[in-house]
């Protein structure tokens, strides 16, 4: 390749970036982020996620704010987000409904049929929608016979002289049943299709069918004034003041664990997604205000759910049960704890501890833990009580520690009876007290073994010393030692610990140790003796001598008187 031809080819090359460059510098950015102090004061579209992050604040101030579904509003932690007379809405926002699942007839699903809008017969298409089916369903006409449904539509039939008419909606089962549509099909004339959300009905809740909106997730601030939400899925993980706002197809308001949320003023919810405008950790804090207004009929102001709970003992296998559990207050079924010590209550799974019903009353759960059977092979002996303490409050901490009505034990000392220096092996033993304390709360059986502690060998000692120590006592085990293997020993003393005890140390325990003392053989002792009875054995034949010598000094001195 020629001089001038590589150079041509460059500029080629660099013509191109500087054309392509600025293309993708103007394209549509993946989020609009907000890092300082921004106010919106015109009507715009969000088609992208906005990000507000760590000192960034926005205002909208008088305007309406259309979000596409899948678009999110994130409000991090040091963030904040203002509305001031302004509208959040959703492009696509649910048109469908859905029902509660009763049957009878004060409570049971209505859709208002306007038939006096026909002079003629009509006829009435129900659609369900696609994701959902009338199958095992009915539909029911006052004065009119149940009609078995199947499907995802059926249709009804009026004759011209039909007024305004309630259709009642019941679900399989007592299933909610599902209203996407309703089509007014009339004899002379065009068909009209209402939305489902957009007829006159009673006891029916918002649903969104294709589950696609736009999300808040306010992880920092957020201060709504007289202003709007429509549509839009709220998540709140900082905090969030809603004042005179109203919030529309939009509940429930998710305030997670830790998070606060504010409802004051005149702030108003309609059409709630679910049976509750609000639903709230057990341990959020929620404000509800005494001119707020929820959604009402069957949907409750709010529900705060705990999630899953553990219960954590010390031994493994310990039985319990809830009473006044939920919001029935039932005595549940029983539990125990696993290897690990940990109990679930309702296997793991979330329930609701508190409801701020539609009418303004507040239900509240007041449950206990009742411990069935907290047995260890500390307090086997039926005449003592199990552990953890009978009843326990149930608090809506997610790890509930049961460590009440437990012993705590220790070993404080291992002496000996009399003072002792040395000991024959030969002997009885020697007396041994073993000193063991109980600072716990509940009485135990407890044992314990000995080892030479110079070889680490067991000990002959009593077969496993122990006895009863009732809480808050210390007592003295009299036991004996005997026979050591080597002439200069001393005991170590450890306390036997249940098998159920997840952690050995768990109810205290621990070891205690002697000083050293001689221990020396019987054969040792006898040799000793060998000196003491040679002395005697010699001063005897001394003596003999002596008794003798004299005995045979008198015989002579005879036998020269005679002659």
């Amino acid at each position: 390749m020629t001089k001038s031809k590589t150079v041509l080819l460059a500029m080629f090359f660099l013509t191109s970036l500087a054309v392509t460059t600025p293309l993708s510098v103007v394209a549509q950015p993946s989020e609009i982020v907000i890092d300082s102090r921004v106010e919106w004061i015109e009507d715009r579209s969000l088609e992208v996620d906005l990000r507000i992050v760590e000192g960034g604040e926005l205002t909208l101030n008088d305007l309406t704010l259309d979000i596409n579904d899948g678009v999110n509003i994130m409000v991090e932690s040091g963030g904040i987000l203002n509305l001031q007379n302004s509208h959040i809405q959703d492009n696509n926002p649910p048109t469908a409904l859905a029902g509660y699942g009763y049957w009878d007839e004060d409570n049971r699903s209505s859709v208002l049929i306007p038939g006096s809008n026909y002079d003629g017969a009509f006829e009435a298409t129900f659609y369900s929608g696609e994701t959902s089916t009338f199958y095992g369903g009915q539909a029911i006409i006052e004065g009119q016979d149940p009609i078995d449904l199947n499907g995802s539509e059926f249709t009804l039939s009026f004759d011209s002289n039909t007024e305004d008419v309630w259709v009642g909606l019941v679900g399989y089962g007592h299933q909610s049943v599902h209203l996407a549509t309703v089509t007014m099909t009339p004899e002379i004339g065009s068909s009209t299709t209402y939305n489902a959300i957009d007829l006159h009905h009673r006891n029916m809740m918002g649903l969104d069918q294709d589950s696609e909106t736009c999300v808040l997730n306010i992880a920092g601030n957020a201060d709504f004034d007289e202003a709007s939400i429509l549509g839009c899925m709220v998540i709140v993980d900082g905090i969030m003041t809603l004042h005179s706002t109203t919030v529309d197809r939009t509940g429930p308001i998710f305030s997670n664990k830790d998070a606060e949320l504010i409802l004051s003023g005149e702030t108003t919810f309609s059409m709630s997604k679910d049976d509750h405008d609000v639903r709230a950790h057990a341990n959020s804090r929620l404000h509800w205000g005494d001119d707020v207004v929820g959604s009402g009929g069957h949907t409750d102001r709010w529900e705060k759910i705990m999630d899953s709970q553990e219960v954590h003992f010390n031994a493994a296998g310990v039985l319990f049960r809830i009473l006044n559990f939920g919001q029935y207050e039932i005595t549940s079924s029983t539990y125990f704890s696993d290897e690990n010590g940990v109990g679930l209550i309702d296997s793991g799974d979330s329930r609701t501890v508190e409801i701020g019903w539609a009418d303004g009353s507040v239900w509240t759960e007041s449950a206990s833990i009742e411990i069935l059977e907290y047995r260890t092979g500390w307090n086997m002996d039926e005449s003592l009580d199990d552990y953890g303490g009978g009843i326990i409050p149930l608090t809506w901490d997610e790890v509930i520690v049961i460590d009440g009505n437990t012993p705590q034990i220790e070993f404080v000392s291992v002496d000996y009876q009399e003072p002792t220096d040395i000991v024959s092996r030969g002997s009885s033993g020697v007396g041994m007290m073993a000193t063991i304390a109980n600072r716990g709360t509940a009485p135990a059986i407890v044992y314990f073994t000995c080892d030479v502690t110079e070889t680490g060998s067991a000990a002959q000692t009593t077969s496993y010393p122990g006895g009863l120590v009732e809480a808050g006592e210390e007592v003295i085990i009299q036991f004996t030692w005997m026979n050591s293997d080597v002439d200069n020993a001393s005991l170590t003393c450890e306390i036997l610990t249940p098998t159920q005890l997840v952690d050995e140390n768990a109810f205290g325990g621990g070891t205690a140790s002697s000083e050293q003392i001689t221990w020396v053989d019987a054969e040792d002792d006898q040799e000793g003796s060998i000196l003491p009875v040679a002395v005697a054995f010699v001063i005897a034949i001394l003596g003999m001598g002596a008794f003798f010598f004299k005995m045979t000094k008198s015989s002579e001195d005879d036998e020269e008187e005679l002659y």
